[in-house]
């Protein structure tokens, strides 16, 4: 080959090498989805829900790291992974939030009663998982912002179309079966907390949105209200922590250790004293064992100087149709979304008060998804644009050769 043709080709190569690299990188974004995969790992031995998540099987389950938009916590990084059984599915989140908030409506005191009409506001941390059931119209490619919407809009899908709503709450149901703090940092202005470590063990609301709004699914839900007559109904009559007396249970009041407030007298003074002392504020809701279909979820919400780590446990197929039914066996994806609220949930907290991450993140029993991108299929494309560019050029000169 003459000198000036090799000149010619290299010099052509280096030229359209640019070319072939824009054509490698277009062809990656089109094969690949905007859909995050998320494949849970099987484990043989069910787990312990505390929120700790040190068991083998976490260790083992492949992490998802997302990435919120909006509301009080912007760009907040949850990771997730999920574990499934042959009779359950658990799945993990955690997530940083500088503060503990457990006061949903708070009561504020006026001469020892705990009057309604005085609510100082307040709310409490959340986070909150919507599934699609069947097939919800955009879900697949905007996920959770189906159902976007403010705080006074009402919430729903188009008809005949249904999502379930997982909703995990501090406040509301967390601390049913269990609450316990330690080395704990409290902000009296708000009785938040600061620093310190809490463990919640209950349940979350389970919930489900149609074409009608959002409902709780069937049976009773994880709380009810601690009010009567415009003002609080029960307090602990003699709290051993900040978390028991931010907690009132159904165990609690049947066990006789609350106090009516009507009832008032030298015992409701003592009860309210203690409450002061330990910078707490009586409740604004009742924590129960929840019923049927509305207590399938349990969980696991535990806060560490800062970081929440939250467990969740739920039969693969509750049988409800209200759920999310999955099946290990079947290929296919489950789209959900989520989001995560910081102190949140009143209307005086505007129309953004959660951040939410829409996705859709896609879980998938098996490794593989369809709308994943090849593995080093641009690099094949790269290596083959360089190849095939001076093969062509070559073969271009020996056609003119030839006719000469």
């Amino acid at each position: 080959m003459e000198k000036k043709t090799k000149k010619k080709i290299i010099f052509l190569s280096v030229l359209l090498l640019p070319f072939g690299l824009l054509i490698s990188f277009v062809t990656s974004d089109l094969r690949t989805s905007a859909v995050d995969l998320f494949t849970p790992y099987e484990s043989s031995s069910e787990l312990t829900l505390d929120g700790v998540a040190d068991e083998a099987a976490w260790t083992s389950a492949t992490s998802l790291l997302v990435e919120t938009d909006g509301g009080k916590l912007p760009d907040t990084i949850v990771t997730l992974k999920a574990v499934y059984t042959s009779a359950n599915i658990y799945l993990y989140a955690s997530w940083e939030d500088d503060t503990f908030s457990a006061t949903r409506g708070r009561y504020n005191v006026s001469g020892y009663v705990y009057d309604q009409s005085l609510a100082a506001g307040g709310s409490e941390d959340r986070i909150a998982f919507l599934w699609e059931i069947g097939e919800v119209a955009g879900f697949d490619t905007v996920g959770g912002m189906v159902i976007c919407h403010s705080l006074t809009d009402s919430v729903s899908l188009g008809t005949g179309e249904i999502a379930d709503m997982w909703h995990v709450k501090a406040a509301r149901g967390g601390g049913f079966t269990s609450a316990t703090a330690s080395g704990i940092t409290i902000d009296p202005t708000n009785f938040q907390l600061t620093a310190g470590t809490v463990s919640l063990q209950g349940f979350a609301d389970d919930k489900y949105v149609d074409d009608t709004g959002r409902h709780g699914d069937d049976g009773d839900g994880p709380y009810s209200d601690n009010a009567v007559d415009g003002h609080a109904m029960y307090i602990e009559e003699s709290p051993t922590d900040w978390i028991d007396a931010m907690i009132l249970t159904t165990t609690e009041i049947s066990a006789g250790e609350t106090l009516l407030i009507s009832e008032g007298g030298g015992a409701l003074t003592s009860a309210v004293d203690a409450y002061v002392a330990l910078n707490a504020n009586v409740p604004r809701h009742i924590l129960r064992t929840p019923t049927l279909s509305h207590g399938d979820i349990e969980v696991a919400l535990r806060w560490v100087d800062g970081v929440y780590s939250l467990e969740t446990k739920r039969a693969l197929d509750t049988g409800n149709t209200d759920d999310v039914a999955f099946d290990p066996t079947v290929s296919g994806e489950y789209y959900f979304s989520l989001a995560i609220f910081d102190d949140s949930g009143q209307e005086s907290d505007g129309t953004q008060e959660h951040s939410t991450y829409s996705g859709p993140i896609a879980l998938t029993f098996t490794a593989s998804g369809g709308d994943a991108a090849i593995p080093g299929f641009g690099i094949l494309l790269i290596l083959g644009s360089v190849f095939a560019i001076p093969f062509v050029i070559i073969k271009s000169i020996k056609k003119q050769k030839s006719m000469e």
